[in-house]
């Protein structure tokens, strides 16, 4: 049976002394090994309730149980100079104190990656720099790992990429918990135990993506996200065409 890793109860946010909140009533669980996965509406604050799980926020109204021993967090996005030619494998280093080449070889051949070793980490594609970033959070052997909407800019291909990561990390490290935001109801709802929804500053339901599916405020809130997914052609979309 899994163990809890994390909980929330009544969690509140403000910026403006209480006048009003960002995060409202925010209560949810996780248990270690399972992903929950927060999708959202424009308007909701689903960076700030990262940020109190990482306790790099601390709101004044809450309870929330940290048992987790070490926890990874991977933004949205990182800024690289293009003209700081630092290689993939420094990179990695600079989290990850005295790791050791070998360690990164070995992290990097678990998802054949070790091409990328010798590249300059400001000339990957989006999924090369991806999952280096998650190599990079893996190797300090988190019990919990935040991600930042990690398919922010991508196409729906990318983010089939993305989720065929997820699964291979839970291949190799099926005891880590995976908290991550997303857009895309539809993959969320596949690669997720649970699901937690946000709408403005409200906490709209947190359940199995069964029960968040047949949850009619839900229907109310996210139809237009609920649509089938519409994207640009790619051309690695070898679908048929009619």
């Amino acid at each position: 049976m899994n163990n809890e890793i994390l909980r929330l109860e009544n969690v509140s946010l403000s910026y403006d002394n209480w006048k009003t909140y960002v995060l409202k009533d925010i209560s949810f669980w996780l248990l270690s090994g399972e992903i929950l996965s927060i999708i959202w509406v424009n308007g909701t604050w689903k960076t700030s309730l990262l940020k109190v799980i990482a306790w790099i926020l601390s709101p004044s109204q809450w309870k929330l149980l940290k048992k987790y021993k070490k926890l990874s967090y991977v933004p949205q996005k990182i800024n690289l100079d293009d003209s700081f030619p630092i290689l993939v494998e420094e990179y990695i280093e600079i989290y990850n104190e005295k790791i050791g080449l070998k360690k990164i070889k070995d992290i990097l051949h678990k998802f054949n990656s070790e091409y990328l070793l010798g590249k300059k980490i400001n000339k990957l594609s989006w999924g090369e720099l991806q999952k280096v970033l998650i190599v990079t959070a893996l190797l300090s052997k988190p019990d919990l790992m935040l991600l930042d909407e990690p398919t922010a800019w991508i196409d729906i291909i990318g983010e089939e990429i993305f989720y065929k990561l997820i699964k291979e990390v839970k291949e190799y490290f099926p005891e880590l918990s995976i908290v991550l935001v997303s857009h895309n109801i539809h993959l969320v709802y596949k690669n997720s135990q649970k699901v937690i929804c946000l709408h403005e500053n409200n906490f709209c339901c947190h359940g199995t993506p069964a029960e968040i599916w047949n949850n009619p405020t839900i229907k109310n809130i996210f139809w237009e996200y609920i649509l089938p997914y519409r994207h640009n052609p790619h051309p690695h979309d070898k679908h048929n065409k009619t």
